[in-house]
């Protein structure tokens, strides 16, 4: 019986062995040659597993693009979670905006990866855009919800569309990242330590003058 259950344990370390050998192996095809050249094969090849393996686990080459995405994404809201924390409105916000610097200083080629995968998300024809646009509106809605736990304490402005300033924030953080993959020699740290300054000065509840 105990025999049984130590195969079991190998056998799941060795799927989750695999797995990661596989995306890492995905991350630095997408990065090195794009979606064109990142191929089953080619991802079995650098991996060490056959092709049938990567097929048999993703089932094609869209699946596996899910799957990339899927992953990165979930490594990023778990950073940005642990970040925030028990922090709400302005404070959860600013945390959000450090863990993004974060995330592109220490898993620059993940980042990379998945925001590949977004942008070629709005191609009609792309398989994988619906989990796209689960993680989109997964991220707007945490957003949202630290927006409205702030204006409850009074931290933020409660005249504001917490839903439209959170969409607002979203896409620029997404426009940070795309101005930093086309241009990755940009000032980044900078231009997040400037969002940060926007979004206190755009937010914060100011007091009554006079």
């Amino acid at each position: 019986m105990q025999s049984g259950r130590t195969q079991r344990r190998t056998q799941e370390e060795r799927t989750a062995l695999s797995d990661r050998r596989m995306l890492d192996a995905a991350v630095s095809l997408l990065v090195e040659a794009g979606m064109a050249g990142t191929t089953l094969a080619a991802i079995g090849e650098r991996s060490g597993y056959s092709r049938g393996l990567v097929t048999h686990r993703f089932g094609s080459k869209a699946g596996l693009f899910a799957h990339v995405h899927d992953t990165v994404m979930a490594d990023w809201i778990a950073r940005v979670h642990e970040a925030v924390g028990a922090a709400v409105g302005l404070d959860a916000l600013q945390r959000v905006v450090d863990a993004l610097y974060g995330f592109i200083a220490e898993a620059p080629d993940e980042i990379r990866a998945m925001y590949l995968l977004r942008y070629a998300s709005i191609d009609p024809s792309a398989e994988f855009r619906a989990s796209v646009a689960r993680a989109h509106l997964a991220q707007r809605r945490d957003v949202q919800r630290w927006i409205a736990a702030g204006q409850c304490d009074g931290g933020i402005d409660p005249s504001m569309d917490a839903a439209e300033v959170a969409e607002l924030f979203c896409a620029c953080v997404d426009g940070v990242i795309y101005r930093w993959l086309v241009t990755p020699d940009i000032p980044v740290r900078s231009l997040h330590e400037l969002l940060k300054q926007q979004v206190d000065t755009a937010l914060r509840v100011r007091a009554a003058s006079g």
